[in-house]
């Protein structure tokens, strides 16, 4: 018999089917299961001039910020300073959520398809990963985060409405990928501090979930699996995001729960898609530290039938961790993969 390819083990982890070892995604492509595409290509009416980073005159005027600045094609206006950063967003493109009739999506380019399809990504070996969307970024985005907090208890009809014109353009998105060979779509929102959710489970269930639900039930439906990538303690989200449609959890601080408890509660329903903790293990530089937790990581998921896809960071330095710590745990991980 052949040995499975990495997208059927991916798969086979990701359906909870006896998978045969624990998957694999390392920045050294010789240890990954994953190949990654753009989900979508998008076509703008009007140019923007004030798309790369610059001293954008009018911006700058507009919002009294010193540093460089940018504006993407909804309006929010970024900045950052000396270049060292992704900026951050200081003007929303809703000052008042009378704005929001002028808030519309892109144009889908309807061409991209026909390029997916020239790849001939259904005979990619690898698990074919697709970056993604967010329902809760593009809100704070165009309200800025204070406000968009606040509109959660003051204007609810306009963030469910905000959620939803997201949510229909996944749908349309999705659409389009029905076909292309793309095997997993991956979301991404930052909801969680250290300790806790930034609103209660009550108002996400209520604003938030029925956004995300109408876009992942399109990805399955296009026969996409969804993995879903957030920063913080989100343990009273997670079972609304498994009904959502949810199939893959990317933490990067796994320990926050911790693992022990991810996999007690969640790993016959969700698989999790983490790296050794980046918080608490590896930036200790802690040899012995860090290939203990390793080894502890794939008995924790090994024990629910093998619900892990072990990982790294993409940017260590930007962490403070010294790559050559995460490939103590990476040798561990690939000795013991096997389940």
């Amino acid at each position: 018999m052949a040995a499975m390819t990495s997208k059927e083990i991916i798969r086979r982890i990701l359906n909870h089917d006896n998978p045969p070892r624990v998957g694999f995604h390392f920045n050294d492509f010789k240890y990954t299961d994953f190949c990654y595409v753009a989900s979508r290509a998008h076509i703008d009416e009007k140019p923007n001039p004030y798309e790369r980073w610059g001293k954008h005159e009018e911006l700058l005027k507009l919002t009294g910020f010193s540093g460089e600045v940018r504006a993407d094609r909804y309006g929010n206006i970024y900045g950052r300073f000396n270049g060292k950063t992704k900026g951050e967003c200081i003007r929303g493109a809703i000052q008042d959520w009378s704005d929001f009739d002028r808030y519309l999506m892109p144009k889908i380019d309807p061409a991209y398809p026909d390029k997916l399809k020239g790849m001939a990504l259904d005979k990619e070996k690898k698990f074919v990963l697709a970056g993604g969307f967010s329902i809760f970024s593009p809100l704070r985005d165009a309200r800025l985060m204070a406000n968009a907090l606040a509109d959660t208890a003051l204007e609810p009809e306009m963030v469910r409405a905000f959620c939803d014109r997201i949510a229909e353009h996944e749908v349309a998105v999705a659409k389009t990928l029905s076909g292309c060979g793309i095997d997993g779509i991956m979301a991404g929102d930052d909801w969680g501090t250290q300790t806790n959710t930034f609103i209660s489970p009550e108002s996400f269930r209520e604003l938030f979930k029925p956004a995300y639900k109408k876009a992942f039930d399109a990805y399955h439906d296009a026969g996409i699996q969804c993995f879903m990538h957030s920063c913080g303690y989100i343990l009273n989200f997670i079972p609304d995001l498994i009904d959502a449609g949810v199939d893959a959890f990317q933490f990067d601080q796994p320990d926050a729960y911790p693992s022990e408890l991810l996999a007690e509660r969640f790993g016959r329903r969700a698989v999790f898609h983490s790296p050794v903790d980046i918080q608490k293990v590896l930036p200790t530089g802690n040899r012995e530290l860090i290939e203990k937790r390793a080894a502890e990581m794939l008995d924790i998921f090994k024990g629910c039938g093998g619900s892990w896809i072990a990982k790294d960071y993409p940017t260590y330095s930007d962490i403070g961790v010294d790559p050559k710590w995460a490939r103590w745990a990476q040798k561990v991980i690939l000795a013991g993969a096997k389940i």
